[in-house]
């Protein structure tokens, strides 16, 4: 929004222009640039009444205490009277809830008056004429949008209605619009003459040989005009206006202030009265407030009187009843409904900036961020110290991007008025996400991760049933060497590390990994990731297949953990154990084994077997050949030995290394020679 102070200055006493700015900024008006006298502002979508000259001045006048002058249409109806030439007719009045109409017959078109055009311009309105720039200054004067048409071009009743599906319509800027029943347009009684709330037709616009001009000035539903701007991609001044909405009480006012300054600028004739439908009439919203709660909630203590004449200076209407104030408010302040709004005015009006900061009782200032934010801290610090680096992607996807990674959309949240085909659905995983990320960094060795969000319909939640999820990974591609050494290699193994570090910073109890399938990785290189028997994620390499759908030629790496489950196993409280001051023995043992027997079931056999001397053991090899037989791999396995209270004889270890062999005998396990 647009703005000089001249223009402002005609309806309230303004201050110094540098205080002027501080007011506007207390208002709660983002001030974007100032160029002298002009203003840049940043207006808030629930706040359309701002989005105009007097909107701005009053709440300045609030702000100031100066009296609010709003200018009085002074129309003269010397035409004939518009009975019987012009009828209106309101199909849904949901859509559209007041259309006024006024005939002005013999005008002369031409430039508007220099001072009007100066105002415009300096608004960001182009003047084109008279007749034009009046329905402008008075949307930026009232904020109301209107409209001319050329009343000779028109042909039997206006009506407002909803678009049918096979009509079309040129509109002013020469462009050809597909209509359809999402679109609320203007007809007379051959075609469609305007599209509602945003622009007019090319059939009816005023041009140089206009005499007699029919204005429009209307309330449209702002949800309406706004499925019409993203329908047709055609925003305007009046749709900014309408989606932030328009007062329906203001609609007449504002008819009578343009056909006014119409006639003054044009020298137009008036028609006796005006047509003006509104089947239902909006009526001002009571709200009540209490003194004592706002003082509670602000933390202040400002007098009664001095709430109730603030939110007078407001222009809303309040009294007294009891220990409230009960206000009645206008209604072009459609965003005051409770009392925590008028205690917001209230605020405003006394000033953000003189409301102390001090701590409210029983608050601890050093309670810092709640649980769920330190937690996703704690696994944001595993991640970067194991070299990885944090990546944010939106919650959107696309049925093609599930399809690709093999993931179903059953439950997934489908969007009803989707902006983009690329954006059709809540995302049910990250993997599309991730993939999207890798394939946009395809050139680079990349090593990231995301904590985010994926969302899940369920029959105990139809909405959306929202999990937070943490998610890794890697890519294969080839990296230039640095300092003449190579980069690490990236594999499944590298990613198995990565996922067990950030589970032992939660505490986590051991993990267990064991082969799983998925459909979007490589049927072979994908493990389930367990805590305690549940479940909690998959990790692997994406398959060259669904990789190939995303364009990338190199081996990529993928983990996705269920972070809400993660912290239902997390140790807040960690327990320390003493090291033992005395020497630990290591011995290595090769078993030949099954080729289907899983390496963990045989470091989990050796350790109960062994007893409590075996303080770790660990996979050290893997070997395969045809000297072993068919069907048999060998495993060599790591142990280490040590007592907590003396160091270990030789007939401790051998007693341990019997038992060790034995419990391997017993998963059909042999010692290799």
């Amino acid at each position: 929004m647009r703005i000089s102070a001249e223009w402002l200055g005609d309806y309230v006493q303004l201050p110094p222009i540098e205080k002027l700015e501080d007011i506007l900024l207390l208002a709660g008006l983002g001030v974007d640039e100032r160029d002298g006298d002009r203003f840049e502002l940043e207006v808030t979508s629930n706040r359309g009444d701002w989005l105009c000259a007097t909107g701005l001045a009053r709440e300045i006048g609030a702000m100031t205490e100066a009296r609010f002058r709003a200018p009085a249409p002074d129309v003269s109806e010397d035409g004939p009277t518009i009975e019987g030439r012009v009828e209106v007719s309101i199909f849904d009045p949901e859509d559209c809830a007041r259309y006024s109409a006024r005939l002005i017959e013999g005008v002369k078109i031409g430039p508007s008056p220099e001072w009007v055009q100066k105002r415009l311009t300096d608004c960001g309105v182009r003047p084109i004429n008279n007749v034009v720039d009046a329905t402008n200054y008075v949307m930026l004067e009232w904020g109301q949008p209107l409209h001319a048409f050329d009343f000779d071009k028109l042909k039997g009743k206006i009506a407002v209605r909803r678009a049918g599906e096979d009509e079309t319509l040129t509109t002013l800027d020469g462009q050809e619009r597909k209509l359809s029943s999402d679109i609320l347009i203007i007809t007379d009684d051959d075609k469609p003459i305007a599209i509602a709330g945003i622009m007019g037709g090319a059939d009816t616009e005023v041009s140089d040989s206009t005499v007699n001009v029919l204005l429009e000035s209307a309330h449209f539903a702002s949800t309406r005009v706004r499925r019409g701007v993203q329908k047709l991609g055609l925003p305007s001044e009046a749709s900014r206006r309408f989606e932030r909405w328009v007062d329906p009480n203001g609609c007449k006012r504002s008819l009578d202030r343009a056909a006014q300054l119409l006639a003054d600028w044009a020298g137009g004739k008036v028609a006796l009265d005006a047509v003006d439908v509104y089947p239902r009439p909006a009526t001002p919203r009571v709200v009540s407030m209490r003194p004592a709660r706002a003082n509670e909630v602000l933390g202040l203590k400002i007098e009664t009187a001095w709430m109730q004449n603030a939110l007078d200076r407001l222009g809303f209407k309040t009294a007294l009843d009891g220990e409230s104030i009960v206000a009645q408010i206008p209604t072009r302040r459609r965003d005051i409904e409770r009392e925590i709004d008028l205690i917001e005015e209230v605020a405003r009006l006394y000033g953000y900036d003189r409301v102390p900061t001090t701590l409210s009782k029983g608050v601890n200032a050093a309670a810092g961020r709640p649980l769920a934010g330190r937690l996703e801290d704690r696994a944001r610090s595993a991640c970067l110290r194991c070299g990885l680096t944090e990546v944010a992607t939106i919650s959107l996807s696309n049925e093609s991007a599930h399809a690709n990674a093999g993931l179903s959309t059953e439950k997934a949240v489908k969007l009803r008025n989707a902006l983009t085909e690329d954006y059709t659905l809540l995302r049910t995983s990250l993997l599309p996400s991730l993939l999207d990320v890798l394939a946009r960094n395809k050139g680079r060795r990349l090593r990231g991760f995301e904590i985010g969000r994926i969302y899940e319909t369920s029959p105990s939640h139809p909405l959306a049933d929202e999990k937070r999820t943490l998610g890794v990974c890697l890519s294969d591609a080839p990296a230039p060497a640095h300092w003449q050494k190579t980069a690490a290699p990236v594999d499944f193994f590298a990613l198995k590390a990565i996922v067990g570090n950030v589970l032992r910073e939660f505490g986590a109890p051991e993990s267990v990994f064991e082969p799983s399938r998925h459909a979007a990785f490589h049927p072979g290189r994908c493990a389930s990731i367990s805590l305690n028997g549940a479940e909690i994620g998959v990790m692997g390499e994406i398959h060259p297949l669904v990789a190939a759908k995303w364009e990338i030629s190199h081996r990529v790496y993928v983990a996705q953990i269920d972070f809400d489950a993660l912290v239902r196993h997390l140790r807040l409280v960690r327990r320390f154990e003493s090291f033992s001051n005395f020497p630990a023995v290591e011995r290595d043992f090769a078993f030949v084994v099954p080729q289907n027997l899983p390496s963990l079931r045989l470091v989990e056999a050796v350790q109960l077997g062994g007893g409590d001397l075996v303080t770790s053991a660990r996979v050290v090899d893997v070997y395969q050949g045809a000297n072993l037989g068919e069907g048999m791999k060998s495993l060599a396995l790591s142990l280490r030995l040590q007592a907590p209270d003396r160091t270990l004889g030789e007939s401790d270890i051998e007693g341990v290394s019997k038992k060790v062999i034995e419990a391997a005998t017993a998963l059909g396990a042999t010692i290799r020679s």
